[in-house]
């Protein structure tokens, strides 16, 4: 019971830090978006990876204490560990969203237009 507690907690915690960095109103809050490489590992972290743990820690703490067999718990948290493990590695090879940026964010760094290749006559 304690660890359910302690993983919720964490789960709550990461959710807030989430909620806080995408909604960025205050420069610090921002500071993600400036510090890490854009398009890269830092933005998969911020907008998909912190809050995809937050809410598998949430549900997967909330489902082992509410859940009076621990079995039925045990099942839901390891169907939720493989479909995490299973979804973990598109989420690394396919692009982020743009409906998943924040309007901030995405009016700050506007996605780069390909330069189409011209023939000189």
């Amino acid at each position: 019971m304690i660890w359910a507690v302690l993983i919720l907690t964490a789960g709550i915690i990461g959710a807030a830090v989430s909620i806080w960095q995408h909604l960025g109103l205050s420069a610090r809050a921002r500071s993600w978006a400036n510090a890490w490489s854009r398009g890269g590992v830092g933005e998969d972290y911020v907008l998909i990876h912190l809050p995809c743990i937050s809410a598998l820690a949430i549900t997967g703490s909330t489902a082992f204490v509410l859940v009076p067999e621990r079995s039925t718990a045990w099942v839901l948290l390891g169907g939720l560990f493989l479909l995490t493990c299973l979804v973990y590695p598109l989420l690394i090879l396919v692009p982020t969203p743009a409906f998943i940026k924040p309007k901030w964010y995405r009016e700050a760094y506007p996605k780069k237009k390909k330069r189409s290749a011209r023939k000189k006559k």
